[in-house]
Order: structure tokens, then C-alpha cells, then sequence
């Protein structure tokens, strides 16, 4: 969760500054300080008017009393400290990160380890080193710290809906006098978030079933047509026409002695009637 909790996971070095300076920038945090005539923030009686030195103390650049373990040690873990000083004017400076993440709602404790050198200056306010999260918390004087002594800035707060903490640490001299701090082993005890359920899989539906057309309406052939037979031509010559009603037959005679005579014989009942053609 803190990024580079014991500063010792390198560092960026930035632009020299005015001074000629090349400040330390701790991987993970993010440094700035007061510039030169403007005021240590929220104290408006003071101005800086020098710009801090911001390094990083390797253990084998300390006296050995000064290293870890020993009595007047300025290493709290591991084998790096982180320092901001100047021997000769006021100044401010802030070390700050994001946190994202936390679990919205739960109880968290940012420590911030902080070790002042006055250099004999008894004055209680004349440095002062400060701890805020989310805009909670607020400085510690002199009086509070102790001269070469670890104070341990502590800041409990509750984690916003938005799971962020916005850590800021400050320190500042006001007067021109030679100060030093030494920042160390920062630690953060917060819950992480619950780890968002994965989407849902998508469920493809399965296609469709095929549709099977219903069968095409069978059309029965036409029925054969019949041609009307040909009508009889109409008689001619000696042709003699009978129209015989359906059920009766017809009976055909030739009498060779009636020339002029057609005899027609009918069951009773039934009319016969003549046309005569020419």
C-alpha cells in the first residue's frame, strides 16, 4: 500500500535548484518546498528564504553511533534514512503520495516516524514537522518532539467511499538557524478493498432452430378436356333423321317396295313428330 515506506527503493534527482542543489526525489513520493520568500504555510510570521536540502542518507555515510541499532541512531530500518536540512535559513518542504485502494468505510493508522536536530536553538516553535490524511491531522512543535529524539506523528482516520488516503508530511524552520529532520520506517495499517467480482460471463443463447418451410400445396393436374365431338353434318340426300327418346331402340327395316314411305312404329304413348326437309 505506502509506496517506499523506508526510502529505500532509490530516488529521482530533480532539476539543481536555484542554489545548485540537486534534491532528492524519494520513488513513490512526491517532493516540493516552499520557495524562497513566500510563507511556510499556514504561518504567515514566517518565510522561507532558503531552499531546503533533500537527500537520502546511506548507512555507511553515518558514524557508526548514528547507525542502526545503536543509541543515537538516525536509521530506524534497513539501511537508508531520508534528510532535509540547511545550515543557514528557513525553509519548508513536503513529501507527499496517494494511496488508492483502501476499503471504503474501515479505520486506518498512517505512522510517521520524525527525529529533529535543533542545534542548541530552545526556541519550541522554530521547527515543527507536520502529518495529515485526507486534509486530518496537524504539526507537532518542539516541545512535542523532543531535540534528537523519534517522534512518532500518528494519524488515525476512516477510509472515504472513494478508498483514497492522500498522504502529506511537512517540515519546516522559521528562522535562520541551522535545523535537520530525518524521516524513517513510515508505516500504514488498512484494510485493502474486497477485490471487485468479476463481470458476468455472457450467455450466448443457442441459434435457432431450423424452420421448416410446410410443404408447397400440390395442384392436382387439370383434368383432361374432352373435345365436344363433332357436330353431325346435316343430312342430305336420302338420309332419314330420327331423334329417339333416351330408353328406346331403334329398329331399321328396308322394305324395297316403299319407295315413297319411311314407316315409323312407336309404343303407345309416344308421339311422333314430322319435319319435312327438302
Amino acid at each position: 500500500m505506502l509506496q517506499n515506506s523506508g526510502f529505500e527503493n532509490g530516488w529521482q534527482d530533480l532539476p539543481p535548484t536555484e542554489s545548485g542543489v540537486t534534491n532528492q526525489q524519494p520513488n513513490g513520493w512526491r517532493l516540493a518546498w516552499v520557495a524562497r520568500g513566500q510563507a511556510l504555510y499556514d504561518d504567515p510570521g514566517a518565510t522561507a528564504s532558503e531552499t531546503p536540502i533533500c537527500v537520502h542518507m546511506l548507512s555507511r555515510q553515518l558514524p557508526p553511533h548514528e547507525q542502526l541499532g545503536a543509541a543515537d541512531a538516525l536509521i530506524l530500518d534497513g539501511g537508508t534514512t531520508y534528510k532535509i536540512f540547511h545550515a543557514r535559513g528557513s525553509f519548508g518542504a513536503t513529501l507527499s503520495q496517494t494511496i488508492s485502494g483502501l476499503a471504503p468505510g474501515s479505520t486506518a493508522r498512517l505512522v510517521v516516524p520524525v527525529r529533529a536536530h535543533y542545534h542548541g536553538d530552545r526556541d519550541p516553535f522554530s521547527a515543527e514537522a507536520g502529518v495529515w490524511v485526507n486534509g486530518q491531522g496537524g504539526w507537532a512543535n518542539g516541545d512535542m518532539m523532543g531535540d534528537r529524539k523519534w517522534y512518532r506523528h500518528t494519524v488515525d482516520f476512516v477510509v472515504p467511499p472513494d478508498g483514497r488516503a492522500e498522504i502529506v508530511i511537512r517540515v519546516k524552520s522559521k528562522w535562520v538557524r541551522p535545523k535537520d529532520f530525518f524521516l524513517d520506517a513510515l508505516s500504514l495499517e488498512a484494510r485493502v478493498a474486497a477485490p471487485a467480482p468479476p463481470p458476468p460471463t455472457p450467455v450466448t443463447p443457442p441459434p435457432p432452430a431450423p424452420v421448416t418451410p410446410p410443404p408447397a400445396p400440390v395442384t392436382p393436374p387439370p383434368a383432361p378436356v374432352t373435345p365436344p365431338a363433332p357436330a353431325m353434318p346435316p343430312p342430305s340426300g336420302n338420309v332419314v333423321v330420327i331423334s329417339v327418346p333416351e330408353g328406346l331402340g331403334v329398329v331399321r327395316k328396308v322394305d324395297g317396295d316403299a319407295t315413297d314411305m319411311v314407316w315409323v312404329i312407336v309404343p303407345p304413348g309416344v308421339e311422333v313428330q314430322v319435319e319435312t326437309r327438302n
